[in-house]
């Protein structure tokens, strides 16, 4: 029985050693299909970061806020207020009329007239008005901004050395 044993664990030997290969095979080859896709990700990301500095990123900030105003605004102007017109009068004067010997009298004069005015009166205005209100702002503020103008050449070429590393 001794001699079927040493055959037998030979055999069996091989047989786990060739299963250990073939285990290790695929393993290796796992590995290398990773890693030969982590090298096409780090040719990819190098490519995108050597292209980054002449790129513009573009987008549209939104703007959404109450803006409260209070101020005094001084007003000083003249206003030029032109009057045409004519005044008409119809009215009875009584004059004291003095006669000597005789005394005072009290003599009615009908006066009727029409008294035409032509003028330019200047009227000044000097005031502070108080002015107090909220403003709204509602919109969207677009914004372009050049990659190449933030002083990122440093980090740029620092991040495309430690890919190259890799």
């Amino acid at each position: 029985m001794k001699r079927f044993v040493g055959p037998v664990a030979l055999v069996l030997a091989l047989l786990l050693a060739m299963a250990s290969l073939i285990v290790n095979g695929v393993v290796m080859y796992g590995l290398l299909r990773v890693r030969r896709a982590g090298l096409a990700a780090v040719t990819e990301a190098r490519t995108a970061l050597s292209g980054l500095s002449d790129r513009t990123i573009e987008t549209t900030i939104p703007f959404h806020h109450t803006f409260p105003v209070r101020a005094r605004v001084p007003l000083e102007q003249e206003f030029l207020v032109p009057i045409q017109t004519t005044i008409p009068i119809s009215t009875v004067v009584w004059v004291p009329l003095e006669i000597p010997l005789l005394g005072t009298y009290q003599v009615a004069v009908p006066v009727e007239a029409q008294v035409p005015v032509d003028l330019q009166v200047v009227i000044p205005i000097s005031q502070t008005v108080e002015v107090e209100t909220s403003v709204v702002m509602d919109t969207e503020v677009p914004v372009q901004v050049e990659v190449g103008r933030l002083g990122l050449e440093d980090l740029l070429e620092h991040a495309d050395t430690a890919l190259a590393e890799m």
